[in-house]
């Protein structure tokens, strides 16, 4: 039996069951006290049985490098009392015996979509969540992407309409109006004055939103098709998972990239899609990030980097 952990800002997600399939979970929320949240989230595996491997993804900034010696810590969140909690120490002590492995949320959220969702039969993709912040995770050739941290997708510079600078200056404490500062749910509450949820895309009083906020995941998917050029892209998050903002995103990034990728699947409504698996993506990416560290313990240790990956595919 396996276990997942998805660790949002605002919610943690706990799943046992196996490849691809949960048989039972709890969700709580994450709170500002991790030891709370780490105590319950051992107690669950504790009380499901024999949970042999256990796969979490984290909000970030966090170090997901095995190499590192600060792997498995959350790092320099702003969120209040995770800053420098160590994670998978705390599991590891919790969960003796388990098979653990760590990563960023939205990176398992995309590997479960890519494995069991939207991106089944597909070498990359670029999952991508829109909510109280943003973030992106990325597969390629079936593998993780990192460089010397995760990429931290929602805090690019976009194109900005003229007289939008002047008009709003975003809400990201680090960087203004990046991404994040100015599409992100709480930069809607900022501009427009009611929580993005409570913002439909049939409000008239609103419908100037929807496209300003269309224009703006175009012009980041203009960035992420041209630097890392998935083969599908998942949005997901409160925000992002509404469909009418995908059918307004759709039409702006083929204008924005002006025939210059000539690609037949960027013609395709199947090309930026919602998830496929709902509100479990990241909990299903998280089993099979446990899953593949079972998969790697199990290889000889001469075999190369990406051995677990396609082990992990050919069962």
């Amino acid at each position: 039996m396996l276990g997942g952990i998805e660790f949002g800002g605002t919610k943690t997600v706990c799943v046992v069951g196996e490849r691809g399939g949960v048989t039972d979970e709890i969700r709580f929320p994450t709170g500002d006290d991790p030891a709370a949240n780490l105590e319950r989230c051992v107690a669950f595996f504790a009380g499901a049985g024999d949970v042999t491997a256990v796969g979490v993804g984290a909000f970030g900034p966090c170090d997901p490098d095995p190499r590192s010696p600060g792997y498995g810590t959350i790092t320099t969140t702003p969120k209040p009392g995770w800053a420098g909690c160590d994670v998978l120490g705390v599991l590891s002590q919790g969960l003796p015996g388990a098979v653990l492995a760590f990563d960023t949320d939205v990176n398992v959220a995309a590997l479960g979509e890519l494995v069991h969702g939207a991106g089944r039969g597909l070498q990359s993709l670029l999952y991508l969540t829109i909510g109280t912040g943003i973030g992106g995770g990325l597969v390629c050739e079936g593998q993780l992407v990192h460089g010397m941290m995760h990429p931290e997708m929602g805090h690019i510079r976009i194109a900005r309409p003229p007289g939008e600078v002047a008009a709003f200056g975003g809400v990201c404490p680090y960087h203004g109006d990046c991404f994040e500062g100015v599409a992100a749910g709480p930069a809607l509450a900022a501009r427009w004055g009611d929580p993005a949820q409570d913002i439909t895309p049939a409000d008239d009083r609103h419908g100037a939103m929807w496209d300003l906020e269309a224009a703006y995941l175009a012009a980041a998917l203009h960035n992420y098709v041209c630097t890392v050029s998935p083969q599908r892209i998942v949005v997901g998050g409160g925000v992002g998972e509404n469909p009418d903002l995908l059918v307004r995103t759709r039409p702006l990034l083929h204008e924005s990239l002006a025939g210059y990728v000539d690609q037949p699947a960027l013609r395709s409504p199947d090309y930026v899609v919602t998830p496929a698996l709902g509100n479990r993506s990241g909990a299903i990416g998280a089993l099979e990030l446990a899953y593949r560290a079972l998969v790697e313990q199990s290889l000889p240790r001469q075999q190369t980097p990406g051995a677990a990956a396609r082990q992990a595919d050919a069962l």
